[in-house]
């Protein structure tokens, strides 16, 4: 059975460009005062975007992709807000658990909500942690209406093991491969069901990639690291992903290997199977792409995706 936003004749996103304006906003989670950027469309949609970032990264993005995505969001007629969790960037307080980050989004969609009087309803854009954060968040808020999970991470140790293991058993036969044909030996290419690509690995956006660099700066830090890599994590995030009610958007980058393990892990759950088959989710995959859409072709595509999806919502579809 189809599941139908609620304010389905209300959010038409307009299918043409329009000039937006990008201005600076502050607002208070508990104590501490966090900073972001408000991206005003000149005719604006009545629904919003809130990307939500994979911390540590700030509301500027590797390769400045959220101002990218934003910008190109605005100018199709799509509010946007980008912001700055505790502890990172501009905001001040330190940084929380994956439990905490909840309180940073709630504030977030109010003064999102206050500076655009017109939204009506608000999709969180994800990334990485962010997509998890986003998850656990969605079902408590009804002005979210949906969630954009972008490389989304999620954590099962027993997959991640596998995972390293497939990265290392790759580099050492792609060794092998170039030893053979310096030597003039063919070799027949092999297609492994988890697989991390050798030009990801050599490349420096490899970093992006949760399991190959967490930043180690306080306790603070340690403990919000810590508190991704529990072991009931997936089912946690199935568990919520099921009680929220709205739609949603799946895209996995081919060359990140937490999308990988993602893709593992939801082959071999029947929860998260049957979640991801349901009609209401949306999924695309971009198979050259890292982790954080570095080529201008990839964050084009994503964009591109994720506007078809809301005009989708907004025309009452899936």
């Amino acid at each position: 059975m189809k599941t139908k936003t609620p304010m389905a004749t209300t959010m038409t996103i307009p299918n043409r460009r329009t000039q937006s304006q990008e201005v600076p906003v502050s607002f208070r989670c508990g104590k501490d005062r966090l900073y972001g950027i408000v991206h005003h469309p000149g005719q604006a949609s009545a629904l919003g975007l809130l990307v939500v970032t994979g911390r540590p990264a700030l509301r500027t993005g590797r390769h400045r992709l959220f101002v990218l995505l934003a910008r190109t969001w605005a100018e199709a007629g799509i509010p946007v807000m980008r912001f700055d969790f505790r502890g990172t960037g501009d905001s001040e307080g330190e940084m929380g658990t994956l439990d905490d980050t909840s309180d940073d989004i709630a504030s977030a969609v109010d003064a999102f909500m206050s500076n655009m009087p017109g939204l009506q309803g608000v999709v969180l854009w994800g990334l990485c942690g962010g997509a998890a954060d986003s998850v656990l968040y969605a079902p408590k808020d009804p002005r979210v209406v949906g969630v954009a999970m972008v490389n989304p991470w999620s954590y099962d140790a027993r997959v991640r093991e596998l995972v390293k293991l497939h990265r290392l058993g790759s580099s050492f036969m792609d060794g092998i491969r170039r030893w053979a044909r310096s030597a003039g030996i063919a070799t027949r290419a092999t297609n492994p069901a988890i697989s991390v690509d050798t030009e990801e690995r050599g490349d420096p956006d490899a970093a992006d990639d949760p399991d190959f660099s967490v930043p180690h700066g306080n306790a603070a830090v340690d403990r919000a690291y810590a508190s991704y890599r529990v072991a009931n994590l997936s089912k946690r995030l199935a568990d919520n992903l099921g009680q929220f009610k709205g739609n949603i958007l799946l895209i996995l980058s081919g060359k990140d290997t937490g999308s990988q393990a993602f893709k593992h892990i939801a082959s071999i759950s029947p929860q998260w199977r049957r979640l991801l088959s349901a009609p209401r989710v949306r999924s695309h995959e971009l198979p050259e792409s890292n982790h954080s859409l570095r080529r201008p072709e990839w964050r084009a595509q994503a964009a591109a995706w994720t506007m078809e999806w809301l005009r989708a919502l907004g025309d009452g579809r899936d």
